[in-house]
């Protein structure tokens, strides 16, 4: 009886133990943690950032009924609110949305802007079905700041007398809002997959989530600062390598991208934060990455006062110091937060050292 009762408690011993590729039990709900990422962040911005792309479109359609120095203003005003949306968005690239590269058509920078042209002086086909089959960088939010933002007010306006470019626009206004439909529904059906995705390994929420802020952080300080500044692959400062570089927007967007990654790692009722304390048992590595943070605002807060391209020659000191800080909140994600959290980083770095 004694071996009887052994032995069927060594069964079930192993059948607890065995990997099963699914999120072990303990106190903290992290099935929870999903729902409140997709409550607290992903609907919000979501829904801000389509709101934004509908207004956008709406102001290009009020501008090429009228165009003249009022309505370009609003047009500007209006981008850089959707270019601000996309940038607190760029971090929830996972799942069913990364695999459908939509993030690209909504914004690929830098502009292609002799093929933006070329395209304009030809007699291509200017509508939203042909405009799916072009590059991403001739479309989209980069495409848009292009016309708008590359020369003076005069300049500008004088441009738009030609019919076909001023198709152009409102033909990118009209992809934007189809695009943004289909983000909207894909967001719809992928949330709930989401949320039940107990798995542990490089498909499971967490890693996804893990690893979208990593990469995001990479491009940051590589492809949004490094490079740019000439700190990586290069001596040479580039401004024309900035992202925004045209409506001197740059600067804001990296702090938007900051934003997203901090709302996603802190969140409101539950963040990543609260699943790492229940693994630690101690704050010691979230106040770590929140003094972070708030190292990087002081920083940006400090070349608030120029735009980066200006940044790039005059702070050259500031600037470093942005990228550096990056890298370091890049260093705390992947060696202290992806291994307390089990999480496997599968993005290669893009650092040109």
């Amino acid at each position: 009886m004694i071996k009887k009762i052994t032995s069927i408690f060594l069964l079930a011993l192993l059948i607890s133990c065995s990997s099963d590729n699914t999120e072990p039990t303990n106190s903290f709900n992290v099935k929870q943690l999903r729902v409140d990422i997709i409550n607290s962040v992903e609907a919000p911005v979501v829904a801000d950032f389509s709101e934004s792309i509908t207004q956008l479109n709406n102001s290009i359609i009020t501008f090429a009924n009228t165009v003249n120095e009022q309505n370009l203003n609003l047009l500007k005003e209006a981008w850089k609110q959707a270019a601000a949306n996309y940038s607190l968005i760029e971090v929830l690239n996972i799942g069913d949305i990364k695999d459908s590269f939509i993030q690209t058509a909504f914004y690929s920078w830098s502009a292609n802007e002799s093929a933006i042209e070329s395209y304009i002086a030809s007699t291509n086909e200017i509508s939203k079905e042909a405009f799916n089959s072009v590059a991403t960088n001739t479309r989209g939010l980069s495409a848009i700041e292009f016309l708008i933002y590359e020369k003076s007010v005069a300049e500008t306006l004088e441009d738009f007398k030609n019919t076909r470019r001023l198709k152009y626009l409102k033909t990118l206004g009209e992809n934007l809002e189809e695009k943004i439909t289909t983000y909207t529904s894909l967001w719809d059906n992928f949330k709930d997959t989401f949320i039940e995705n107990n798995a542990t390994g490089i498909n499971g929420g967490v890693n996804q989530v893990v690893n979208s802020m990593y990469a995001l952080l990479e491009d940051v300080k590589s492809f949004k600062i490094g490079q740019p500044a000439g700190i990586e692959k290069t001596t040479a400062v580039d401004a024309t390598l900035l992202q925004a570089e045209k409506s001197s927007y740059s600067l804001f967007l990296i702090e938007q991208n900051l934003e997203g990654i901090k709302k996603l790692y802190f969140g409101d009722e539950n963040g990543l934060d609260d699943y790492v304390f229940s693994i630690t048992n101690t704050q010691e590595l979230n106040n770590r990455i929140e003094a972070q943070f708030e190292t990087l605002n002081t920083i940006l807060l400090k070349l608030k006062t120029t735009s980066l391209k200006e940044a790039l020659v005059n702070e050259k000191e500031e600037v470093t110091n942005l990228y550096n800080a990056v890298r370091d909140l890049l260093v705390l994600l992947k060696s202290d937060v992806a291994s307390t959290l089990s999480v496997i980083i599968t993005v290669t770095d893009n650092d040109g050292d």
